[in-house]
């Protein structure tokens, strides 16, 4: 599995971003901004955990609080 950056995410600003880690927070289903399947919990067996999600179709994880420290140094407002 390959961790994604935020180039990858091609979100155009920071609210965009924050919101879709939002998302992901709250354990909503979103769809892998890459191509469209729903992501799934990283680690399943760990109760509740929302900090990790995979999209198990493209094979890209997504390592929220990585995002957000790349989203505060790229994308200050």
């Amino acid at each position: 599995m390959e961790q994604i950056t935020l180039k990858e995410l091609k979100m155009s600003s920071r609210t965009e971003a924050i919101g879709f880690l939002k998302k992901l927070w709250n354990s909503e289903k979103s769809p892998c901004p890459i191509c469209g399947s729903i992501l799934e919990p990283l680690h399943k067996k760990a109760k509740k955990s929302d900090c990790d999600w995979q999209c198990k179709t493209c094979d890209k994880t997504f390592r929220t609080i990585n995002l957000l420290y790349e989203i505060n140094e790229k994308m200050p407002d």
